[in-house]
């Protein structure tokens, strides 16, 4: 094979690399150990000066203006709920929601939230007694529960609650049949 050095060769040279070994220590040569690598600290670090945080610019003028409008509709949020809040302001609900995220605070929560219309009467008993008789009259006349409504021009859901309230009975369709045949 090329190139693999053959035995004679490398037995000449071990041969050369022992006698010079020898002739070392027959000269007076020793062994010494060198020390390995350590470890070294870096040295200390010292600053003349302490350092320093920069220094914030004041708030602009615009900034400032919002800090303080966040103030104030902190202290009304202490003691009113978002509808007195925006009467009192003038602000939409959407505005007050927003302030009240930025300035991490929330309003006094509505004692009426969740009762609806309970207990309210929201209608006027004067017109309801006029369109009661009117809805009488027109039912003597033989007008459909729907030929009412257009007429009247109320709801289906107007006309079911003073029906409901003034006890006006509607014939059916069975009734009106029946009257026919007879």
């Amino acid at each position: 094979m090329i190139g693999s050095p053959n035995q004679d060769q490398r037995s000449a040279v071990l041969a050369q690399l022992t006698a010079s070994i020898d002739s070392f220590f027959l000269e007076g040569g020793s062994v010494q150990n060198l020390p390995g690598c350590q470890y070294v600290p870096h040295r200390v670090r010292r600053e003349l000066e302490p350092e320093r945080a920069p220094a914030e610019p004041p708030p602009s003028k615009r900034v400032a203006k919002r800090l303080q409008h966040l103030a104030v509709i902190r202290e009304l949020a202490k003691t009113m709920t978002y509808a007195e809040a925006m009467t009192h302001t003038g602000l939409s609900q959407s505005c007050l929601v927003r302030a009240a995220f930025d300035g991490q605070f929330k309003f006094r929560p509505d004692p009426r939230r969740g009762k609806g219309n309970l207990g309210k009467k929201l209608s006027d008993p004067a017109l309801d007694r006029a369109k009661a008789k009117q809805i009488i009259a027109y039912r003597n006349v033989g007008m459909t529960r729907a030929q009412v409504i257009r007429e009247l021009q109320i709801s289906f859901k107007q006309l079911g609650r003073i029906v409901r309230e003034f006890e006006i009975d509607f014939p059916t369709a069975a009734e009106k049949r029946a009257t026919r045949r007879s």
